[in-house]
């Protein structure tokens, strides 16, 4: 039986194998060469000047908090509709999450909700791209420019992806993707920082190393420019750096990611043609604006019209090996974050019925024609 897999990392193993032996052969495995090339050709991919690598999304999101001012005892506003990487920095901080609800058309978070909750201590807006799928970035920007708090986009899923016409880190104060191992790009596991304002990147080269810039204290093989003691640390850092072996596997994919964005892409378009008008399994919507980099493609059960509950439609679909599936549950029922409860009706209605068909760049046009064609004769 054929298989159809969710997620499946693009890796070519020789060209990986030879950017890795290449930092093996160096003797320097810590940040150096091979993160100081992978730096400077994402900033061309992408079209981000201040961009700077990290060990992971969750670093990159971190420092977005701790670069917003979030401090413990402040409010940050937040999605639950997610990864728990998205929120879990927020407490690690000492915050406090508010939880915004969703619109239930697409799983992302609602302006309005977010305008509603606001408050003095309220340091940050935390919004995702769900599936690859902008955000209602325009509104959230204006709300938090009148309220004099920042903006953050947790773009996990949603590599290369654009928003009016424009890359989709050009909205948000701070923008962080994910290289985690199953992401379109993937370094392994790693992530990227993206800055609006040139003191902010200024400030996250250093503090991504513990308060010191390496670009200014060390050259490029990672030897120091002149003595370690001659070096000031003005404010006390973190250990969020990528490393050469991370950037290595980086490195070996750059040739090869415009096809798999491609893939991805017109995967998701023909989806969009395959299920127009159909009434059992409908696409989850998306926000007007925004260019999808379809890292999965997600669908809401209309109770009224199919034949199958999600949980039975998926098990269907599991057993003939379309591993359609649930990518994330709503964060605010894990014990963790009790404290901070919610009346989150929008929430509820999409994650009970949302769920993910496989999209990549590892699926052909029949193989697409055909996962469509078992969801609809199963739901009809």
């Amino acid at each position: 039986m054929k298989t159809y897999p969710l997620f499946k990392v693009h890796v070519q193993s020789t060209e990986a194998l030879a950017h890795i032996g290449e930092v093996f052969n160096s003797g320097f495995i810590n940040e150096g060469l091979q993160v100081t090339k992978l730096t400077n050709e994402l900033r061309g991919e992408l079209n981000a000047d201040n961009l700077i690598l990290t060990n992971s999304c969750t670093s990159a999101l971190t420092l977005a908090l701790y670069l917003s001012g979030v401090r413990p005892g402040d409010e940050v506003i937040t999605t639950p509709m997610t990864c728990v990487a998205t929120n879990t920095p927020i407490v690690n901080l000492g915050a406090r999450i508010v939880w915004a609800d969703v619109n239930p058309e697409h799983g992302m978070i609602d302006p309005q909700d977010v305008a509603r909750k606001i408050t003095s201590r309220t340091r940050a807006v935390m919004a995702v791209a769900w599936a690859g799928n902008p955000p209602q970035l325009r509104e959230l920007k204006e709300i938090c420019t009148a309220k004099g708090i920042k903006l953050i986009l947790d773009a996990a899923h949603a590599f290369d992806a654009a928003y009016m016409g424009g890359p989709i880190h050009g909205w948000a104060d701070f923008t962080c993707y994910s290289f985690q191992a199953i992401k379109h790009f993937t370094t392994g596991d790693g992530g990227a920082l993206v800055c609006t304002k040139p003191d902010d990147y200024r400030r996250s080269k250093a503090l991504k190393w513990f308060g010191l810039d390496r670009d200014a204290a060390k050259d490029d093989k990672g030897n120091w420019k002149g003595q370690q003691w001659d070096v000031d640390i003005v404010e006390a850092g973190f250990k969020f750096n990528m490393n050469n072996v991370s950037a290595a596997i980086g490195l070996s994919q750059l040739p090869h990611i415009a096809k798999i964005m491609s893939g991805h892409v017109c995967n998701g378009r023909l989806y969009d043609d395959l299920f127009d008008g159909f009434k059992a399994v409908a696409p989850a919507a998306r926000p007007e604006g925004g260019d999808s980099s379809f890292w999965v493609y997600t669908m809401k059960v209309n109770t009224t019209y199919s034949a199958l509950k999600r949980d039975d439609l998926l098990k269907a679909l599991n057993a003939e090996g379309i591993m359609a599936g649930v990518v994330h549950v709503p964060n605010d029922g894990y014990t963790a974050f009790q404290e901070f409860k919610a009346d989150l009706p929008g929430v509820r209605e999409f994650s009970a019925n949302q769920f993910s068909l496989p999209c990549g760049w590892w699926l052909n046009d029949d193989d697409v024609r055909h996962i469509a064609t078992r969801v609809k004769e199963l739901t009809r």
